[in-house]
């Protein structure tokens, strides 16, 4: 209790919105939305998923910008671009989040961390998604968790070191270059496509076993915010569990902030403390010190950008034998999504003194509201 009470925690800084610019990428999307329409009249193939989204709620909006004019310039060759696009957002992100993890690993019994470092209910922690070996950066950083001071930290690595490995690095690099910019997308391919960089302590941070699961999947990100001669401030954002999956589409006939379960604009709940059990709070800054081999600065930079779109798209919450689905509208339309859709639009509506009658009279409002197969207009065949 005394090391509780005697903890100070990191300053804090203010935060921006979970999303940022939204009316202007909202009306960009649906830019986006009007060119897959006459690319496709019938909406077969080109309907926008939510990876598709969750790059125009972070990307730059200049670069978006300039991507949808080339579409919109472009005659010959658009409905190939456009169909390019959407197909390569899904498999660009599968390659930042690597999930190769049996479909039941959310079902493994937590290893034994201690119960009050464990904030979600239901969610465990597999030991086969973390490695413990092999990372010099342990050594720099006084095999003490940067971020908790716990011992016996695990090497989290900004970016997957199994992409790294494999150097499966082309929907990753083309999508970067696409909504991020040519300079942007050459910075940062010059730091995660060099093996000298990401098999090497710049690639790595030392944490604890429960927060590298976090970062892993996608429930955490790190904004850096400044290099001094102390070394890389960045600033602690909580990520929210996303209701969407990377191949599901985003329908016509409800607000989009709905269907992506952001209506709020606020972070996610703390999952994790301190080792004097204070939480660590989405705004705290914290500090990378300097060192011959910090974290790289561009890898950085990239792992806030893409773990947003992960957490965004919920590419974190499916396993690679999702994206092998040979029937897209399989993947398109998922009724569970849709579940958990009305089920938020219901809280949402509930909160703001709407559902007078219960939150059942507001679950069925979300019918017609965009969320399910038959709301998009397309026939379901039943048995």
């Amino acid at each position: 209790m005394r090391h509780f009470v005697n903890d100070i925690p990191p300053k804090a800084e203010p935060v921006q919105d979970y999303l940022t610019d939204v009316d202007t990428r909202l009306a960009l999307f649906d830019k986006f939305r009007a060119i897959c329409q006459k690319c496709d009249p019938l909406q077969q193939k080109f309907r926008p998923n939510a990876t598709i989204l969750a790059v125009f709620m972070v990307a730059p909006v200049s670069e978006i910008c300039t991507q949808l004019e080339v579409l919109q310039n472009m005659k010959q060759h658009r409905p190939i671009m456009v169909l390019g696009t959407l197909e390569l957002a899904p498999y660009a992100m599968r390659t930042y989040i690597p999930r190769r993890r049996p479909a039941n690993a959310s079902d493994y019994p937590p290893t034994s961390i201690p119960s009050a470092i464990l904030y979600e209910p239901g969610t465990s922690t597999p030991s086969g998604s973390v490695t413990r070996s092999g990372f010099a950066g342990q050594e720099r950083d006084g095999h003490t968790c940067v971020f908790s001071g716990m011992p016996d930290p695990e090497a989290a690595h900004i970016f997957p070191f199994s992409t790294s490995e494999q150097k499966a690095f082309g929907s990753l690099s083309e999508l970067l270059t696409t909504f991020w910019g040519s300079e942007k997308a050459i910075a940062w391919r010059q730091h995660f496509e060099d093996l000298r960089v990401t098999q090497s302590a710049k690639n790595g941070i030392s944490v604890n076993h429960q927060i590298h699961f976090w970062f892993d999947n996608a429930r955490l990100a790190l904004k850096p915010l400044r290099q001094t001669t102390q070394g890389i401030f960045v600033q602690w954002h909580w990520l929210k569990r996303s209701v969407l999956k990377p191949n599901v589409y985003i329908l016509q006939g409800t607000d989009i902030l709905h269907q992506a379960g952001v209506m709020d604009q606020c972070w996610g709940k703390a999952l994790a403390h301190r080792e004097s059990g204070v939480r660590i709070q989405t705004g705290q800054i914290l500090l990378l010190p300097s060192h011959e081999n910090m974290p790289s600065w561009d890898l950085l930079e990239m792992q806030w950008d893409l773990l947003r779109v992960a957490a965004l798209c919920g590419a974190a919450d499916v396993t690679d034998d999702y994206y092998n689905s040979e029937d897209p509208d399989e993947r398109g339309y998922d009724q569970g999504v849709a579940a958990k859709q009305r089920t938020l639009l219901a809280e949402f509506e509930k909160a703001k003194g709407e559902g007078t009658q219960g939150k059942a009279e507001v679950t069925d409002r979300g019918k017609g509201k965009g969320f399910d197969r038959e709301d998009a207009g397309v026939e379901v065949t039943g048995d």
